[in-house]
């Protein structure tokens, strides 16, 4: 049985950008058939283990995949951090939740004479957010769950996240040469338009944000654009208010050809939830500051809240994810194991 650190080493060498987790999802049904859990594999690769035992199951939902650059991943160590030593990312989001589960297990499952109930979901192409969007929730017992996939230091309990939604705007004019504009029809006046009428930004005292993020069109500097396409997001933490911005963009972008794409659920956890009070239970006895946040970006627990799963997102430790300076402390590695560990032996209760 490795350590929680050796794993990590081993895993993040494992090249798996989204959408090429091949690697990982062979790494996992191997480990999965050494220790004996029974797993289904979806169409998509998600992969659901189970430990059945006599109790309410838990499930813990990780997921495999990295951004680019995510290949050949040389990790190294320096004063307690764990580092990347290339020009890549490190991929501890989310390897090194997927080290802590592993380690976890193993050592629950060699130490208990009668383990309980859990499932644990290896999901891929999260970062995409595409990994769960066809997946068979009917395979999962478990009402309750977590996840350690938020880029917050160790003993943050993520309350919400926003509804998202990505919208694409396309605008169609008529091209022509600039010395005849009156043959063509030019479709950057219309996108102007309507671009001046958008507020961006933080909207309704922080709950909402919008943003434009993306404006092509045109073919050259001596011809009028016959098409302008404008792409940008919307995320707020109100359904309500997000129904309500989306409706007024469509109505703004009316005279283009307007389509939306990528939606998340959001969610909001009350913090006398038995799952968050669990939790704190168990930062207190590792003598872990417990924070209570908001977190801007979505994850697989969206998804799962949305199917009815009550699922926390915790904190994970990592440090700048998604760029090449990329870490996870040493001591944050192990204390994320001890949590896991303790949700194993401590989260049941037993069924009638």
């Amino acid at each position: 049985m490795k350590n929680v650190v050796d794993l990590f080493l081993e895993l993040v060498q494992i090249d798996s950008p989204s959408g090429h987790e091949q690697d990982m999802i062979t790494f996992i049904k191997k480990w999965l058939d050494k220790i004996g859990l029974s797993y289904q594999v979806d169409k998509t690769g998600n992969i659901l283990a189970k430990n059945h035992g006599e109790s309410q199951s838990i499930l813990f939902c990780i997921h495999t995949d990295t951004v680019e650059p995510g290949r050949g991943i040389k990790p190294f160590i320096k004063n307690g951090f764990i580092k990347s030593s290339g020009n890549t990312i490190l991929g501890a989001d989310n390897k090194a939740a997927v080290a802590s589960v592993i380690t976890a297990v193993e050592e629950y499952l060699k130490k208990t004479k009668n383990p309980k109930s859990f499932e644990i979901l290896f999901t891929v192409n999260e970062e995409n957010g595409n990994g769960l969007q066809s997946f068979p929730f009917k395979w999962i017992k478990s009402k309750k769950g977590y996840i350690f996939d938020s880029i917050k230091p160790i003993g943050s309990i993520i309350l919400k996240s926003p509804c998202i939604c990505l919208f694409k705007a396309e605008f169609i004019g008529k091209a022509s040469h600039s010395s005849t504009p009156e043959k063509g029809n030019n479709a950057l006046i219309p996108a102007i338009k309507a671009l001046n009428k958008i507020n961006i930004g933080k909207l309704d005292k922080g709950e909402t944000i919008i943003n434009i993020g993306l404006i092509n069109g045109g073919t050259g500097i001596n011809i009028i654009p016959d098409k302008v396409i404008i792409k940008g997001e919307i995320r707020s933490y109100q359904k309500k208010l997000f129904d309500y911005h989306l409706n007024k963009i469509k109505i703004i972008f009316n005279k283009s050809k307007f389509s939306t794409d990528g939606f998340a659920p959001g969610y909001n956890h009350k913090k006398t939830s038995l799952l968050i009070k669990k939790v704190e239970k168990i930062y207190s006895s590792l003598s872990v500051k417990t924070q209570h946040l908001s977190y801007s970006v979505v994850s697989d627990a969206n998804i799962l809240n949305s199917h009815g799963i009550e699922t926390i997102n915790l904190g994970d430790g990592v440090e700048n994810a998604h760029t090449t300076k990329e870490q996870i402390k040493i001591y944050d590695l192990i204390v994320l194991k001890k949590i896991i560990i303790n949700l194993l032996k401590n989260y049941y209760v037993k069924t009638k």
